[in-house]
């Protein structure tokens, strides 16, 4: 693999940032959809489903009509979520990002750079409160083609070392279970879980849930 290198985002990145930001929403989906599939709930939601209209009909088609009706409200929350993830982001800081992350303080957004191509990203935001100053981690892709190298680990230490330099005492960040692979990136990088899972009513029909985590610097560093 050739040398890459992190540096602060130009406004000459945007199209590739959006376009690995909305890629990298996108594959979740179908991953929450999976996960709704193996709540013990939704297995009688299938089984009714495919029983009700066969008994009450008697109609095969009704039957496997209700099926497909039950796999599209599952396959609906994992979706919307996402949708409304990439929205929402588009819509408000990464429609300017260097007005957003770069010209105010504790703000940042670093790109990784391959020969001129951007192929990962990760931003930092200030999550201060009365009684602490820390970073939060935020928007960290890669390219799916560029996983496993170890960019994702110095991104998160990219924000790591922000937070040091800048006096905070550590970063947090939250993501959702449905992100197996990143969980187990932050907790190898030293992040450990914090705040109980956070469910919310509609995406807890497929077992999607907030994980928070947090990683103190240490304070001889």
């Amino acid at each position: 693999m050739s040398s890459y290198s992190i540096r602060l985002y130009t406004e000459s990145d945007r199209r590739r940032v959006h376009e690995i930001f909305i890629s990298g929403c996108h594959e979740h989906i179908p991953t929450a959809f999976y996960l709704g599939l193996r709540q013990p709930h939704n297995w009688l939601l299938l089984v009714l489903g495919l029983v009700l209209p066969l008994v009450t009909t008697g109609s095969v088609v009704l039957s496997i009509l209700g099926v497909i009706g039950v796999l599209f409200v599952l396959w609906l929350p994992g979706r919307e979520f996402y949708l409304y993830h990439i929205r929402r982001g588009l819509a408000k800081d990464l429609k300017d990002i260097r007005k957003h992350y770069l010209q105010r303080e504790y703000y940042s957004f670093w790109v990784v750079d391959l020969d001129g191509e951007v192929i990962g990203m990760v931003a930092a935001i200030p999550a201060i409160t009365p009684q602490e100053k820390n970073i939060e981690l935020k928007r960290m892709f890669v390219a799916d083609h560029h996983r496993g190298k170890g960019i994702a680990k110095v991104l998160c230490r990219t924000v790591i070392d922000f937070a040091r330099r800048t006096g905070c005492g550590a970063v947090v960040l939250s993501t959702t279970n449905v992100q197996v692979h990143a969980r187990c990136l932050y907790e190898k990088v030293g992040f450990k879980r914090t705040a109980p899972t956070e469910y919310n009513a509609w995406l807890s029909l497929v077992g999607m849930a907030w994980v928070s985590y947090r990683y103190d610097i240490p304070s001889d560093t």
